[in-house]
């Protein structure tokens, strides 16, 4: 008698993707040769509210976005990333980190310094207050898939020193409930010039809005919760 020889890999859910699935993890067998395609289909087979946004949804394996018919290992960690909106905390001398605690960019700016910058420019991304008819917004909470969240912003940040003249590229993201005012991210560019310093702080937090998988959840005034769709809105922050 034949047994047929089975793969195990980790899922983990997300954001809204968490939601939907009521869980932020699962184990799954997949009968070898284990491919993304053929977990994808399980998934969203297992989980109609995932199916319903299934043309939204994004994976990762082992920290890097896959699709597709990508062979699967097994112990593979497969992510399940929903749109991207804008782990313990990393020390303070890495110039990429994720934050339960509040940015301090003061620190930042002193971290960047350099002889040879003519000019720094920073950016922060704050809580703004916003209504939606009769009810106003109190909160907003991120959540991330912090490992990845890590990888991605030291790629941005790579590219940044790559593409532009700059000396310097710090980022820090925060995570938690943020309350009206405070502050989510926070990027410090410092450069021999000031147009090369503008660009790459733009360049960072476009290309981290769209790639970084870290989410944001609407806490309102009467009482409901509303995951950002960043695919249709920037509610709640600059």
């Amino acid at each position: 008698m034949t047994t047929e020889a089975l793969t195990t890999v980790t899922v983990r859910f997300f954001g809204p993707a968490a939601d939907a699935a009521g869980t932020d993890r699962a184990e799954y067998q997949l009968v070898a040769p284990a491919t993304l395609d053929g977990l994808r289909a399980m998934i969203l087979a297992r989980y109609p509210a995932l199916a319903a946004g299934a043309s939204s949804l994004r994976f990762a394996v082992n920290l890097e976005f896959a699709e597709g018919a990508v062979d699967l290992s097994d112990g593979d960690e497969v992510a399940l990333i929903p749109p991207v909106a804008g782990g313990a905390n990393a020390v303070a001398t890495e110039p990429v980190r994720i934050l339960t605690e509040p940015i301090n960019l003061t620190g930042m700016i002193e971290r960047a310094s350099d002889p040879r910058a003519g000019g720094v420019c920073t950016f922060t991304g704050t809580v703004r207050a916003e209504s939606d008819g009769d009810r106003q917004l109190l909160a907003l909470e991120y959540s991330a898939y912090a490992e990845m969240a890590i990888t991605k912003l030291r790629e941005i940040r790579s590219a940044a020193l790559e593409r532009f003249d700059v000396t310097e590229v710090i980022v820090e993201h925060r995570i938690g409930r943020l309350e009206l005012g405070e502050v989510s991210v926070a990027i410090v560019v410092a450069a021999p010039h000031r147009v090369d310093a503008f660009d790459a702080c733009r360049s960072v937090i476009d290309t981290l809005k769209t790639t970084v998988p870290i989410w944001k959840k609407e806490y309102w005034s009467d009482g409901e919760t509303s995951w950002v769709d960043p695919t249709q809105t920037t509610s709640g922050e600059s």
